[in-house]
């Protein structure tokens, strides 16, 4: 009969340590060779008739269904096959239990050497079987051979205890199934004559498989099957025409259009014909749409009712300040002053409270300052085509504040002009070129593009030493030339430059044939105005390559035009070498890495050279606390303008006064900074005193 023992296991099948207290699962052991310690009984049968039914069982075996592989946890036992070699692994066994095992093993392991290949194989299949009863999925491996046992050095008993719980690792690989309850009875499952266990639950699968069968044989399913294979197979695919195809006549009619709504067809609900919509003109021209053309008054919009007596008295000061001439002593003494002295006199610049105030409503796109010695006059352009005029020492109406409105869009540049002082020009995004006549009062019209074109004016610089003939850039890549002399507001020339939108243009000053050009595509050309053409592609004299993004500026030095200043998008500002011009590349001679990275509410920076020097220029700034900085050209920051009360904004547009030490700060929300040195004051005619800046929003 067979011999039981019992050994402790974990949930997942491994050795469990020796001091866990954990569930003990009974193991059954089949002892399927005669021994001196087992008995014969009607249960037990030869190994030969074993194997035998095992082969014939294995042949009608059903397939098993989803059903059957879940039996009661109370069901599950650990079963071993009949040709596997067991060894209990519990160390606290009786003697008696030890020395019937060690027998058992002699026994097992000689009985093993006598099994042929086919016999093992067939024992690994009725473990698989039985792992596949039980729902246990669990790889099932062909266990080794179990070594001999020496007998002429038998092991103590206490030894083979221990040997019994280290091999128990290795015997793990043969477990089909585990019953994890402790509790569950050996009794309600019965043995068959294979050795294996077989519940009630199992005899009623086993009956509904068996009864399944039998249904579909009375059926004849299978014969069914075979003829519905013979009909499909029989009707084959009809062959493809080899060579070449027809041609289809034509392809499928499309569906007739729907019709069109009374709305869509310009008519009434009644079907009667609507007179034609005009076309809309862009949301831009529908806000802001473009001045009357020809001269406008110089009329100050913020001065109303009782004011306009200062208005009177401010245009009386521009009427002065046009006709004030700028000794030439001065600007050479700009020219021939060194870096270090200059330097000494920018760092004792200032900032005070007077000398901060809002000069426009929105945001500042330009920014000019005034030639004249005796006044400090700060010119900006807005967002939306207006023109602050500041009198920085003033305390008059809005401290000094007077707000025109030449433009209905941004002023993107502004300029006094190298003779007249007393001339303002500024270009507009309208498409319009304006000159402020502070004499005459009035605003003339110098250029203007087709309305209907809608080519923006960007740019622009005085091609002539007088100030007469401007070089203007367009939105749409062109370059013209136009003379503030002649009647009508038409360009003399007009010339493409680059495919895309121009930013800046700006001439050479000695050789006033050159000029530089950049573009939002990252090019920057310098072009020969004696060779261009009025059609077809340009050929450009150099190239400034080396911008991997758009270029917000480019301009020659003042002094002699030998450096050239980009601000890009790449976070770069470039100095390079324009000295001989004629190379086809011109590399950058220095490269500084800046933030250019002013988004979309802030104007971009356009690092400017400061005016009558070659070696020194200014930008904005992202740092902390906000600042100017001013530069060299070999891209050395020499100084920084700050102060933590006055100025507390990023100023992307700067300008410095062409003779005195007096540097203008623009910001994004309309307000002007001025740093400026106290020599500036003391030469005015007019007394400083101490005029209280009121920040306030300027009237529209």
């Amino acid at each position: 009969m067979p011999i039981r023992s019992k050994r402790s296991l974990s949930s997942n099948g491994r050795n469990p340590p020796r001091s866990s207290k954990q569930a003990k699962v009974e193991v059954v052991i089949v002892d399927e060779s005669p021994s001196k310690h087992s008995t014969a009984s009607s249960g037990s049968l030869p190994l030969s008739e074993l194997k035998q039914r095992a082969v014939n069982g294995k042949a009608a075996r059903p397939k098993e269904t989803p059903a059957s592989k879940n039996p009661p946890k109370e069901a599950q036992k650990v079963l071993f096959s009949s040709s596997r070699k067991i060894i209990s692994s519990d160390e606290e066994d009786d003697d008696e239990d030890d020395d019937i095992e060690e027998s058992s093993e002699e026994e097992w392991s000689s009985e093993e050497e006598k099994e042929s290949k086919d016999e093992k194989e067939l024992s690994a299949e009725e473990s698989t079987s039985s792992g596949e009863e039980w729902g246990v999925k669990r790889k099932v491996t062909k266990p080794k051979k179990a070594a001999k046992p020496k007998k002429s050095a038998p092991r103590p008993k206490k030894a083979v205890g221990k040997a019994k719980a280290k091999d128990s690792g290795k015997d793990d690989k043969a477990i089909v199934g585990a019953n994890l309850d402790s509790d569950s009875d050996d009794d309600d499952v019965p043995l068959s004559a294979a050795g294996h266990y077989v519940s009630e639950y199992e005899k009623k699968r086993l009956q509904n498989i068996q009864e399944n069968a039998a249904f579909f044989e009375s059926i004849d399913i299978q014969s069914a099957k075979n003829n519905l294979s013979e009909v499909s197979g029989s009707a084959k695919k009809a062959a493809r025409p080899r060579g070449l195809q027809p041609r289809k006549n034509g392809k499928a009619p499309l569906p007739p259009p729907r019709t069109r709504s009374l709305r869509l067809q310009n008519k009434n609900p009644e079907g009667a014909q609507l007179p034609p919509k005009p076309e809309p003109a862009p949301l831009y021209q529908n806000m802001h749409p473009r001045k009357p053309a020809g001269p406008m008054d110089m009329t100050a919009t913020n001065v109303k009712g009782d004011d306009k007596g200062l208005g009177d008295r401010f245009q009386q000061d521009l009427h002065r300040l046009a006709k004030t001439s700028i000794p030439n002593s001065e600007v050479k003494d700009r020219l021939t002053l060194s870096q270090e002295s200059f330097l000494k006199s920018a760092q004792s610049m200032t900032i005070a409270e007077e000398r901060l105030a809002k000069v426009t409503p929105e945001r500042i796109f330009s920014l000019a300052v005034h030639p004249s010695t005796t006044k400090m006059l700060v010119c900006a352009g807005d967002k939306w085509g207006r023109l602050g005029l500041w009198d920085v020492e003033s305390k008059e109406g809005d401290d000094g504040v007077y707000l025109y409105n030449p433009h209905s869009r941004p002023i993107n540049c502004l300029q006094f002009s190298p003779v007249h002082h007393g001339k303002l020009y500024m270009c507009s995004y309208d498409g319009t070129m304006r000159c402020a006549e502070f004499e005459k009062d009035v605003f003339s019209e110098v250029f203007s593009t087709e309305e209907d074109r809608d080519s923006l004016v960007k740019y622009f610089d005085f091609l002539s030493e007088d100030g007469t003939t401007c070089l203007v850039g367009l939105g749409d890549g062109d370059v013209a030339v136009v003379d503030t002399r002649t009647k009508g507001s038409e360009a003399e020339h007009l010339y493409p430059a680059h495919d895309r939108t121009i930013k800046t243009v700006s001439v050479h000053p000695t050789q006033r044939h050159y000029f530089v050009s950049c573009c939002n595509d990252s090019n920057v050309y310098i072009y020969d105005l004696r060779n261009m053409k009025k059609k077809g592609s340009q050929q450009f004299v150099a190239s400034l390559y080396q911008h991997s993004r758009s270029v917000s500026s480019a301009y020659f030095s003042p002094a002699s035009g030998s450096r050239i200043l980009t601000t890009c998008f790449d976070d770069r500002i470039r100095v390079f070498d324009s000295s001989t011009i004629g190379q086809q590349t011109v590399k950058p001679l220095r490269e500084l890495r800046h933030n250019n990275q002013t988004g979309r509410w802030l104007t971009p920076f356009r690092a400017a050279w400061v005016p009558g020097r070659d070696d020194l220029f200014v930008t904005g700034s992202m740092k902390q606390p906000r600042q100017i900085e001013l530069y060299n050209d070999k891209s050395t920051l020499l100084h920084t303008y700050m102060d933590p009360d006055y100025l507390t904004s990023i100023c992307s547009i700067n300008a410095f006064h062409p003779t005195q030490h007096l540097l203008a700060g623009a910001n994004s929300s309309g307000k002007v900074h001025v740093f400026s040195a106290s020599s500036f004051s003391a030469a005015s005619k007019k007394s400083p005193g101490s005029p209280r800046v009121v920040l306030k929003k300027l009237a529209v």
